[in-house]
């Protein structure tokens, strides 16, 4: 490839830097859908939306005037990501959740990355049962002025799955969830709620592994801005 060539691609790679997205808040974090293998670790990977808490700070905007639910399906306040997960059992119940997610653009994911990790229990039996969930999670987009951004985020998340499983392999549930998330953009932070519920689905792809779909509802609020409607939708490949 020619000198030429490579500068271009260079200058193309930053620009997309740039112009990338700040992290979006993944809701719920953990979906444990029925009892799972105490025997094997389960491995996930696909793409999942939800807001960007930093929106309201973007461009250095009064919060008091966020648009909110005006623009719920903006790409400045909402967006895709990609997100792998491993679980990993401790014992019959309890559940070790790990999991990286990289914004979704162009469609390398940049820059916003985040880390979660949390544990999960399962009360019931092989039917149906509650799986409660606790969750701990930061985000970064590095500080760059970005879509929807600059923002980092710590925080919080507790969730309770409510699932049945009508046939082997199937799994059906509802997942409630509450978070709260520290923000901090450009030299401003403040407390950012997130709270909702998801329906998800789990279906065997023979022996690929299994489908999960999911999609819901959630309201988000940063500091003093406006509460916005969160749409919630994923689907992951697990193994």
């Amino acid at each position: 490839m020619r000198g030429g060539h490579v500068k271009a691609l260079l200058g193309l790679g930053v620009l997309a830097w740039l112009a990338g997205c700040a992290p979006a808040t993944m809701s719920p974090m953990v979906m444990r859908l029925g009892p799972g293998n105490p025997e094997h670790s389960f491995f996930q990977a696909g793409l999942r939306g939800g807001p960007r808490l930093s929106a309201p700070f973007e461009n250095n905007v009064d919060p008091a005037d966020f648009a909110g639910n005006e623009t719920s399906f903006s790409t400045q306040q909402w967006s895709l990501a990609y997100d792998v997960a491993f679980t990993e059992p401790i014992n019959e119940r309890l559940f070790l959740h790990m999991g990286v997610q990289g914004e979704f653009f162009y469609p390398l994911p940049l820059p916003g990355y985040g880390l979660y990790t949390g544990l999960s229990t399962y009360v019931g039996n092989p039917r149906w049962g509650l799986s409660p969930a606790l969750v701990l999670r930061g985000a970064t987009d590095f500080g760059l002025s970005s879509r929807g951004g600059p923002g980092s985020l710590l925080g919080a998340e507790s969730s309770m799955a409510l699932s049945l499983t009508p046939e082997p392999g199937v799994a059906l549930g509802v997942v409630p969830f509450f978070g709260v998330h520290r923000v901090f953009s450009e030299g401003t932070r403040a407390t950012a709620l997130y709270y909702g519920a998801a329906l998800a689905v789990q279906f065997p792809l023979g022996p690929r592994g299994r489908l999960e779909l999911s999609g819901g509802f959630g309201r988000a609020k940063t500091g003093s801005s406006s509460t916005w409607n969160a749409p919630i939708a994923g689907a992951r490949w697990g193994l």
